[in-house]
């Protein structure tokens, strides 16, 4: 499955191509694609300076042309994403994000799921330097107990872990109504583009491979929370 990128110099224009889009819930392909076919699923990168997305889509023929159209909760994702009320602050040439302060969202607790003690201990040091408060579990189960017990505004996960997977944790929390806008990031060494449209289809938000670079996962972390204040955040309405 191969990646198609969008880039657009400000959320507006993006959320003008959004609207453009109407009812069929589609986009126009991006100049230069080529080879494509109907009914194809790729996975679309949209870029907006630093701050980025990535969605699954299948192109399809409307007789006027091959489309990218997207299923609904996928289209609401881009929505949100499009109309982000903090635009970027560095052109896109800038990446990688710099390593310096990055100014974070008061009262923010993140939880880590991670077998490995080690990228606990790194994580939990890089995020709480940062300005994140920081909760560390072992496994999946451990973090639905954790769900339960406290607040969290956001998770990183693990793919590979005891007994269930994070993508099986993914699809679980997804189905509760008062934490399906949750972001979820993974942080896995899983790198293969099927892995990667797996988990977004099973409700993930973001997507970094192991080893990951401090700079980014920070930026990429701070995306999600600022594109999760468009949407009510009922996770602590428990």
């Amino acid at each position: 499955m191969r990646g198609i990128v969008y880039q657009f110099p400000s959320y507006q224009a993006l959320s003008l191509q959004i609207e453009a889009g109407g009812d069929e819930q589609d986009l126009e392909l991006p100049p230069g694609v080529s080879g494509s076919e109907d009914g194809e699923w790729v996975l679309a990168q949209f870029l907006v300076g630093e701050e980025s997305t990535s969605i699954a889509a299948c192109i399809v023929d409307r007789g006027y042309g091959l489309r990218l159209a997207f299923e609904d909760r996928d289209w609401q994702r881009l929505w949100t994403f499009a109309n982000s009320k903090d635009p970027p602050s560095l052109p896109q040439s800038s990446l990688p994000p710099p390593s310096g302060d990055i100014e974070t969202p008061p009262d923010i607790r993140v939880l880590i799921v991670d077998d490995d003690r080690e990228t606990q201990r790194v994580l939990s040091a890089l995020l709480e330097t940062a300005g994140h408060a920081t909760s560390a579990v072992a496994s999946a189960e451990e973090a639905i107990d954790r769900l339960r017990e406290m607040p969290i505004d956001l998770v990183v996960l693990d793919w590979m872990l005891p007994g269930m997977t994070g993508l099986d944790f993914c699809k679980r929390v997804r189905k509760q109504a008062t934490l399906a806008s949750l972001p979820i990031l993974f942080l896995t060494a899983r790198s293969a583009s099927s892995d990667l449209v797996e988990a977004f289809e099973a409700g993930a938000d973001d997507y970094i491979t192991k080893p990951f670079r401090a700079p980014e996962i920070r930026a990429r972390i701070l995306g999600l929370l600022r594109r999760a204040k468009m949407m009510p955040h009922v996770a602590r309405k428990r």
